[in-house]
């Protein structure tokens, strides 16, 4: 029994990832980590929440039934990939190989769309969110609707 536990503790992973992800043809760093959360916070002077989907309609019990889309904008998504970027390399006091300006004036719509895809996932990871959430909401058999 207690070998087992030793076991399961030997394997939860306790490290946050990082990705690489090609920006004009360099390879760059991204960390999802509160480190990239407040450099966002810096940069837009928004909370973090922006990311978060709002909530519509709740239930009696006044859990969420209905939720709608973020509030993020474009501008929001490219601030928080440059804070992933900064974390990843701030980490090792290291300086991150893209700028700002790069990011924003010559990177082909493609690699951006990598990199916020790249960010999305690492910030779902850390927060620990199943890529596709359900709400969780009880739907009635045919046979409760018509009795």
């Amino acid at each position: 029994m207690q070998q087992s536990g030793r076991l399961h503790f030997l394997t939860r992973k306790t490290m946050i990832d990082e990705k690489i992800v090609k920006i004009n043809g360099k390879d760059v760093h991204v960390r999802y980590c509160l480190a990239a959360e407040q450099g966002f916070e810096i940069l837009s002077g928004k909370s973090i929440e922006v990311f978060n989907p709002s909530i519509l309609e709740r239930d009696e019990e006044g859990n969420p039934t209905k939720f709608g889309v973020p509030e993020a904008t474009t501008e929001d998504y490219a601030e928080l990939a440059f804070a992933a970027i900064v974390a990843a390399y701030k980490k090792n006091d290291e300086k991150s190989p893209i700028e700002a300006k790069e990011l924003l004036y010559d990177t082909p719509r493609e690699d951006l769309h990598n990199l916020i895809a790249a960010v999305t996932e690492l910030r779902l990871k850390w927060y620990n969110i199943p890529s596709v959430v359900q709400p969780e909401t009880k739907k009635k058999s045919k046979k409760e609707k018509n009795a």
